[in-house]
Order: C-alpha cells, then sequence, then structure tokens
C-alpha cells in the first residue's frame, strides 16, 4: 500500500498560529512525547496547543518550512493539503520501526504515524496515541509541564 496523508480529526477542530506557531517538541526515555505550539489568534482558549503522544517509538521536528514543504517525502502523499495534524496511512516509516515495538504486558496496540505541519517545520511522530491538551506558557514550557507533569 502506498502512504497517503490523510487529514486526523478527534471531533473538536484544534488549530494553533498559522505564521508563528513556536513549535517546541520534547520526549523522553518513557516513551511519552509533547508538541507545544501557540494558540490560533481566533482561537479563544489562547493557552497553548499541546499535542501529547504516547509510546513514542519516533520523534522528529525538522526545519522544513512551508516554502519549502514541497521537498518532503510525504507532499505529494496528501502533506501538500495538510492544514494541522495528519496520519500517514501505509507508512513505510512505521514498518520499517515495527521490529522495535515494544507494547508493554497486553498493550498490543500498533504504532500510528503522525505528521504536523507548520510554519516552519514538519513534525513526524510514531507513537500509540495522541492527546490534546491546553497549558499555560510559552510552547517551551508548555511542553516540557506536559511531560514533567504526568
Amino acid at each position: 500500500m502506498a502512504e497517503r496523508v490523510e487529514a486526523y480529526s478527534w471531533g473538536t477542530p484544534v488549530t494553533w498560529e498559522p505564521n508563528a506557531p513556536a513549535a517546541v517538541l520534547v520526549s523522553d526515555d518513557h516513551g511519552r512525547g509533547a508538541l507545544a505550539q501557540r494558540a490560533h489568534p481566533s482561537d479563544p482558549d489562547q493557552r497553548c496547543v499541546v499535542l501529547r503522544f504516547d509510546q513514542v517509538i519516533y520523534a522528529q521536528l525538522t526545519s522544513i518550512n512551508d516554502e519549502a514543504r514541497g521537498q518532503h517525502r510525504l507532499y505529494d502523499a496528501g502533506l501538500k493539503e495538510l492544514l494541522w495534524l495528519g496520519i500517514v496511512r501505509g507508512s513505510g516509516l512505521a514498518s520499517e520501526l515495527r521490529p522495535v515495538w515494544t507494547p508493554v504486558g497486553e498493550f498490543r496496540i500498533q504504532p500510528l504515524h503522525y505528521v504536523i505541519a507548520s510554519k516552519e517545520c514538519v513534525v513526524e511522530v510514531i507513537a500509540a496515541s495522541v492527546d490534546v491538551l491546553r497549558v499555560n506558557g510559552p510552547p517551551r514550557v508548555a511542553a516540557t509541564t506536559v511531560l514533567l507533569g504526568d
């Protein structure tokens, strides 16, 4: 199956600042990750939008900005239409990493490949799940607060 990027939706639309999101991605050796970005200017909740990932096996924030996005390997697979958060179906990267996936006990969820299109970067995370949180402070503080707060 060829890779394809689809918009990911969890009900209520969540968006972030499209022009100066100040994206910060952090992860730890407990398999947790967090991506924090400034809220969209029209959002009544101006706390940072934080995507929290669980059972992370891969996390990368690239320097591919919106002007260079056409060079990204997923661009023609749907990244060019992606505005916010997407999921990569048929992910070759997730397949390559499957041998290192070590679910604990009865937890047998397969990893999902998430992709986030931001103004100054493209973020890719392979993890079991993602949740959206709102946290006070700038993105660098919000991201670490989510990781350290558990």
